[in-house]
């Protein structure tokens, strides 16, 4: 179900492990887009943990790939904006994990950064 989350200041739907956000109601037709995303996250979440693994490292210390793939958290993708926020990871309790895709097939990664 739809909700406007109060924290976020937008809607979001959480779907198959995921979390979708928009900063205005979309539109009747996102459910297409919210079905195909999952999927394909799930299929290159090896290549987004790499794609992040050094920076984490960097900031948190060494830790495995297993152990930054557990400690990521539930994903927030912006619908919007074309990013992925991790708000709720487990490094620390004040960063914000973010990174932007510029197709849905999570396959073209930039801008990694840990925010707080």
């Amino acid at each position: 179900m739809m909700k406007f989350n109060e924290n976020l200041e937008q809607f979001v739907f959480e779907y198959n492990g995921l979390i979708f956000a928009w900063d205005e109601e979309p539109r009747e037709d996102y459910m297409e887009l919210v079905k195909k995303i999952p999927e394909k996250y799930n299929t290159h979440l090896d290549s987004i943990i790499e794609f992040m693994m050094s920076n984490i490292t960097e900031v948190f210390d060494r830790f495995s790939f297993n152990e930054i793939k557990e400690k990521s958290g539930k994903p927030v993708i912006d619908c919007d904006s074309g990013q992925v926020n991790y708000f709720e990871q487990l490094f620390d309790d004040i960063h914000i994990f973010t990174f932007e895709f510029l197709d849905d097939r999570f396959r073209n990664l930039q801008y990694f950064s840990i925010d707080d």
